[in-house]
């Protein structure tokens, strides 16, 4: 292999390197957007899961009371 073809397989390698790494790097930006987008979805569930225990207390309430008012009237 002359210096030549020693030249031209290199820059073969690096722009191959090159490729790769742009490619990685598309790869990456995508999986941020996509944990961020992750990172919205949790928050969103996490406050739909607070109002949701909110509902149940309510209810709860509701039926504790009306139980003590069927005891009272019971007696």
């Amino acid at each position: 292999m002359n210096n030549e073809e020693f030249q031209k397989l290199v820059l073969e390698k690096l722009n191959k390197l090159d490729e790769g790494q742009k490619s990685f790097e598309e790869g990456q930006k995508k999986l941020e957007r996509e944990v961020k987008d992750l990172k919205r979805d949790v928050k969103e569930i996490k406050h739909d899961v607070k109002a949701a225990w909110g509902d149940i207390l309510l209810i709860d309430n509701r039926l504790s009371a009306q139980e003590e008012m069927v005891e009272k009237i019971a007696k």
